[in-house]
């Protein structure tokens, strides 16, 4: 479709379907039917939704170990209730709505930020993260609690003398 103008997206989608259309009801040369005919024929399935044209489209991220994921120069905050932090995830900008993705999962979306070096903390991005007083107050673990166990030590040339090796005093002897 060289040439051919267009004043948005739409317009384009709208000619390039008005184009299929045309196309579709010729006879083909080389079936000697028309494509729209033999289409009830084909038994197609329905194109799959969401992630899987979605991936295609995205960016990988890695989520900051504080719950942040980057896009575009800012930092959005994600729920801490998904226990992103650390894992790979996948962010999708499509028509001012930015969505993070997981597994092929939409977990999160958020109306993007125009501006570079913002930051937009989630306001429950930290509720799986324990206070720091909690922390103090949590019982220190069973191993802890254990005595290191005595290890005996040796000199090295015992184990010169078990293994055959001999020494420059050895040697000068």
């Amino acid at each position: 479709m060289g040439g051919v103008t267009f004043t948005d997206l739409d317009d384009l989608n709208r000619q390039a379907h008005a184009w299929c259309e045309r196309i579709n009801s010729r006879v083909h040369r080389t079936t000697h039917a028309r494509p729209v005919d033999r289409l009830a024929e084909e038994k197609l399935l329905p194109l799959p939704q969401d992630f899987a044209w979605e991936r295609f489209a995205t960016e990988e991220r890695k989520v900051t170990w504080d719950g942040y994921v980057s896009y575009d120069g800012v930092l959005y905050g994600l729920p801490g209730t998904l226990q992103l932090a650390g894992k790979q995830v996948q962010v999708r900008e499509r028509k001012g709505l930015l969505t993070v993705w997981s597994a092929g999962t939409q977990v999160f979306a958020i109306e993007k930020r125009p501006r570079s070096q913002e930051s937009v903390p989630h306001a429950d991005q930290w509720k799986t993260v324990a206070s720091v007083s909690a922390t103090r107050r949590a019982p220190t673990p069973l191993g802890h609690l254990q005595p290191a166990p005595d290890v005996e030590s040796r000199p090295l040339q015992e184990y010169d003398q078990y293994c055959g090796v001999v020494t420059m005093q050895e040697v000068v002897a």
